[in-house]
């Protein structure tokens, strides 16, 4: 169980390597699912106050753009990310076994498409019939990343619904005092994270929030905002637009 706690606290910046596979089927996003979580774990040692260096052994990838990953500081073999981020890894992440040495080692599961989804995972949203690339960025959360997954255009397309009705929602709620976040929530969320990064939790949660009938709308605005700062979605994207924008379909 990885416990960002226990392993990733300290001082200095937190190196970390992804390496990601880079495949000529388009249907295969196990390369892009281990670059996801790389970024994802970078977020949750930044908002602990931990400078992250990032060196991908893949070299970048529109996908990964259009899934709001950010770039790497470094690109090559392990050799080089470590001379170019100033020391090595403490941290890889690997879809298969890692054979080096030194650092922790975090496995990420096989990601499959079917139905279209690995092709529209390079393409841009304008040009993608309206879907939201950051909707297969919230379908993989949605997993255990450590489990493998299979990725249908239907469930992207239902993770893009729910992705754009919270964006209608925390727009909504955008216009009402604010409110401290309920403690309760933050807490379950950051255990989640911090021990076992475990994403499919914190959706969750959001989730159980979102229908919470005794948190005032100010509080769930600035929790969805504040877990946003790991999960990358955008969620506060159509704060001040007008409401009645047409919800995603």
């Amino acid at each position: 169980m990885l416990s960002i706690v226990d392993d990733l606290a300290g001082f200095g910046p937190l190196r970390m390597c992804a390496h990601a596979p880079s495949a000529d089927d388009p249907d295969d996003l196990t390369g892009l699912r281990v670059l996801l979580v790389t970024d994802v774990l970078a977020r949750v040692a930044e908002l602990r106050g931990r400078t992250v260096l990032i060196g991908w052994t893949c070299p970048p990838a529109a996908s990964a753009d259009a899934a709001g990953i950010r770039p790497a500081d470094a690109h090559g073999t392990p050799d080089e990310i470590t001379e170019a981020l100033g020391g090595p890894p403490a941290v890889h992440l690997t879809s298969r076994t890692y054979e080096g040495a030194g650092g922790l080692s975090l496995h990420i599961g096989e990601a499959a498409a079917g139905g279209g989804a690995g092709q529209d995972a390079d393409r841009d949203a304008d040009q993608d019939a309206g879907r939201d690339a950051l909707a297969l960025r919230l379908f993989l959360l949605g997993h255990p990343h450590h489990e493998p997954v299979d990725v249908t255009a239907e469930a992207v397309d239902a993770a893009g619904v729910r992705l754009a009705n919270w964006r209608k929602a925390v727009a909504a709620w955008a216009d009402e005092p604010s409110k401290a976040m309920p403690a309760d929530f933050v807490d379950r969320a950051r255990a989640a994270l911090e021990n076992g990064l475990d994403t499919p939790a914190v959706l969750r949660l959001l989730g159980d929030l979102e229908a919470a009938a005794d948190v005032p709308g100010g509080a769930k605005f600035e929790t969805f905002a504040h877990l946003d700062r790991v999960l990358g979605l955008e969620v506060v994207r159509d704060v001040g637009r007008s409401h009645s924008a047409e919800v995603y379909r």
